[in-house]
């Protein structure tokens, strides 16, 4: 710890020179930052759109839907599955 501080006193310029670039990175790093003014507090959501012609709304969801969802169960920090299977999107 000696060593780092006497490096520091005895080359001050190389400590102001580091200084003031990690000063502009930061500086610019801050101007490319997005920040909202209105954070959006809803959580992340997915919607699976599948199609598969000619099936009925029950086959879609043996088929489709129910596979889907047991695949997707398995997500780290998924609280909530809604599935809606409909005949003719």
């Amino acid at each position: 710890m000696d060593r780092l501080v006497a490096l520091a006193v005895n080359r001050r310029f190389l400590m102001v020179g580091m200084f003031v670039a990690v000063f502009i990175g930061g500086l610019i790093a801050f101007n490319q930052l997005n920040i909202e003014a209105y954070p959006d507090p809803t959580p992340p959501m997915v919607d699976i759109v599948t199609q598969s012609p000619g099936l009925s709304a029950e086959e879609i969801e043996r088929y489709i839907t129910i596979p889907i969802e047991t695949q997707v169960a398995g997500l780290k920090n998924l609280t909530t599955i809604r599935t809606i299977s409909l005949y003719g999107l």
